[in-house]
């Protein structure tokens, strides 16, 4: 590829013929470890922003993107979302819509909750880390979410038991 470049071997070969002496090359791959120290840390920064690019706020790589940097190995951060239950709507006969609550017989049971327990948590989606990281990086994991979410989605860390 064009960016990968090794200015040591370039020195040297960029000499004429009758001056590649070991000394003279030695001395050439000694003037160019300036720039190449340069490149070697504008390579890094290439390869981090293309790291960005390749992710953005979706749920499945905000995922990836946070367990690689926080948790590379065990992979345990994973996001959820806003809202705490599900809500079930029973139906007047006037609005011809039907909920069957199911029998004794059957194993799924209605939980019928209070409206402020299905409410709008004011939150969009919740982030899930294990406690370790969020004591040890909690302004990082928040600088990092923030980086990628869109804007205007409401979230919180939680710790995952």
């Amino acid at each position: 590829m064009w960016y990968k470049i090794n200015f040591k071997v370039l020195a040297v070969q960029l000499l004429p013929t009758f001056l590649r002496k070991q000394n003279l090359a030695q001395l050439m791959q000694l003037c160019v470890t300036p720039i190449s120290s340069l490149y070697d840390l504008w390579y890094d920064w290439r390869f981090k922003n293309i790291y960005k690019l390749e992710h953005n706020g979706q749920v499945c790589s905000l995922r990836g993107s946070l367990n690689d940097l926080f948790d590379p190995v065990e992979r345990r951060i994973y996001i959820g979302e806003g809202q705490f239950y599900e809500t079930t709507y029973i139906f007047t006969e006037a609005e011809g819509q039907e909920v069957w609550i199911e029998t004794d017989s059957e194993d799924k049971t209605i939980f019928l909750r209070t409206e402020s327990e299905t409410a709008d948590t004011g939150l969009d989606f919740i982030v899930y880390v294990p406690e370790t990281i969020y004591n040890l990086s909690l302004d990082g994991l928040r600088a990092h979410i923030n980086f990628y979410k869109a804007g205007g989605k409401r979230y919180n860390i939680f710790i995952d038991e």
